[in-house]
């Protein structure tokens, strides 16, 4: 007798459409996890940024109380906003990435995922200097090198930081340029005002006869400046005579020196400057300048006295 012919297996059922797993995943019972999720996503999201705030600032502060000498306010403020900035986009990140990872889950995308795994490799062994990048961002932050608002100086360029990143410091120069430098490339970097910074005017061409009044104008205006209740909180030391840096052909160069407060590192040597052209002008003082032919306008000789025009002998 002939053995009956077996039936053909059966089709396999082909994987549902991407609309139809939508609506059979609305129509089940696994959406109230999915809800109670994204409420606690949306609650981090806008709470998340007041309570950085007051973490930041309250170790911060902390932490200044036990050092020996506190920062000033204002460089708290530049650390608490770095931090600041820098926690809350990498919350962002987290919660963007929470989102893709439940999106994953839900639909079962993880497989398509794992056959990434080598491009993924491949992308990581190229990316080396992305790495550092990062390694270096995070050395930057805990060693404290700068912080949102300095003035610094990397690679040859100078300017106000205005991003400090993982990956990359963001700067704007004095013309207005942004400069994106990625941390990795940064192996010096120079901080402008850090704390506190240090103004200084140097009068060149002081004849002789005139350096110690000119020393005595230096201190006179230090003190007036200093008791000017417009820039007194700019200062954090009375401006003074501080040194004699050289002597030329012209006369004796007189250098003016004050710790002031970051703010002031370019407004207190300009009013410094006027200040003193107005002190030399009333005192009848006048520095020796060159003239266009590149000689000394009036040259100071050995017995004090002056003498006008280029030097024609040795």
């Amino acid at each position: 007798m002939a053995s009956p012919i077996p039936a053909p297996p059966a089709p396999a059922s082909a994987p549902p459409a991407p609309a139809d797993a939508l609506l059979t995943w609305l129509s089940g019972s696994d959406w109230l996890p999915v809800l109670a999720f994204a409420l606690i996503l949306f609650l981090l999201w806008r709470y998340a940024r007041p309570f950085v705030h007051r973490t930041v600032v309250g170790v911060l502060t902390a932490q200044e109380r036990a050092m020996p000498t506190g920062a000033p306010a204002e460089e708290l403020a530049k650390r608490a906003e770095t931090l600041e900035d820098l926690i809350n986009r990498l919350i962002r990140f987290l919660l963007v990435l929470a989102v893709v990872f439940v999106v994953f889950g839900l639909f079962d995308l993880w497989p398509a995922v794992a056959g990434l795994g080598l491009l993924l490799a491949a992308l990581t062994l190229a990316g080396q200097s992305v790495i550092l990048d990062y390694i270096m961002g995070v050395l930057i932050l805990a060693e404290g090198q700068y912080f949102k608002g300095d003035t610094i100086s990397v690679g040859g360029i100078e300017g106000t930081v205005e991003e400090v990143g993982l990956r990359r410091t963001v700067l704007r120069d004095t013309r207005g340029i942004v400069h994106s430098v990625s941390n990795g490339t940064i192996r010096v970097s120079s901080n402008l005002t850090r704390i506190f910074a240090v103004a200084m005017v140097e009068i060149e061409g002081v004849r002789n006869q005139d350096v110690e009044t000119v020393i005595a104008m230096m201190d006179q205006v230090g003190r007036e400046i200093a008791e000017d209740p417009a820039w007194s909180e700019l200062i954090v030391e009375t401006p003074g005579y501080g040194s004699t840096p050289a002597f030329t052909d012209l006369g004796v160069t007189l250098r003016m020196t004050a710790k002031v407060r970051t703010q002031g590192r370019w407004t207190v040597p300009a009013e410094l400057r006027r200040r003193m052209a107005l002190a030399l002008a009333a005192a009848g003082i006048h520095p020796n300048r060159r003239t266009a032919t590149g000689g000394p306008q009036e040259r100071p000789v050995e017995d004090g006295t002056a003498t006008r025009g280029p030097r024609t002998g040795p």
